[in-house]
């Protein structure tokens, strides 16, 4: 039998949790260049801001009442501060997705939150790494209509 274990490849997402959205914009402006986004009701107890630098995804959340506990653990005192609270990585295929669920189940990993919308061609499922990375491990899976939700989120080059 083959070892399953949990990806750290495909990476493409910083997530970040913040107290104050307008802040936390502030912030990312004045001390990175990231002045393009764009800013999301995602859920009756979430407001997000996502941004693309280079290859990678900046996603900022504000949390709302009945937000989860997972994020409420990582928010900031300060209000234009923003923590580290998952990296995001993409799964290509639904084969690689069961063998994700797989290795999970292996683990023994806690799975705080696992969804699946737009008829499964949206997947996602935060995986409770804290005790050996000290952040979520959250796996995406993209198919059909989900690829392009995220093709309204302007690009950066704060290098210019």
């Amino acid at each position: 039998m083959a070892q399953s274990f949990l990806p750290l490849g495909g990476f493409y997402q910083f997530g970040y949790v913040t107290r104050d959205l307008d802040a936390a914009v502030v912030t990312l402006a004045e001390q990175f260049g990231v002045t393009r986004y764009r800013r999301k009701r995602s859920s009756e107890w979430m407001e997000a801001v996502h941004a693309w630098v280079g290859d990678s995804q900046i996603e900022v959340l504000q949390l709302g009442p009945g937000a989860p506990k997972m994020y409420h653990d990582y928010v900031p005192e300060a209000a234009g501060e923003l923590r580290l609270q998952h990296l995001g990585r993409r799964v290509e295929t639904l084969e690689d997705w069961r063998a994700l669920e797989q290795a999970i189940a292996k683990g023994g990993f806690d799975t705080p939150m696992n969804a699946s919308a737009i008829d499964g061609q949206l997947r996602a499922i935060y995986v409770d790494t804290r005790r050996l990375l000290g952040i979520y491990s959250e796996y995406v899976y993209f198919a059909g209509d989900a690829l392009r939700i995220y093709d309204d989120v302007p690009r950066n080059d704060p290098a210019r």
